[in-house]
């Protein structure tokens, strides 16, 4: 493999491992607003025949924001 085709190879990775987090980034951001354990239900409820690896990636951003919720409680 000659420099060329190397420096060539190693340019399209990093382009596509920053275009993976800009992604991720964008998946998180839009489902933010799902955030209490009602809503993060319906959604998964109509995903749960979907078995794609885009799905299963919403369902982990899904299950981070269950794993964070914490209802307000006062007193």
């Amino acid at each position: 493999m000659n420099t060329s085709h190397l420096w060539s190879t190693v340019k399209d990775e990093l382009r596509e491992r920053r275009e993976a987090r800009d992604a991720s980034r964008k998946l998180h951001a839009d489902l933010a607003t799902y955030r209490t354990p009602r809503d993060i239900d319906d959604l998964l409820a109509t995903m749960s025949h979907d078995d794609s690896p885009e799905a299963g990636e919403v369902r982990d951003v899904l299950m981070g924001n269950l794993a964070s919720y914490r209802p307000y409680r006062a007193g």
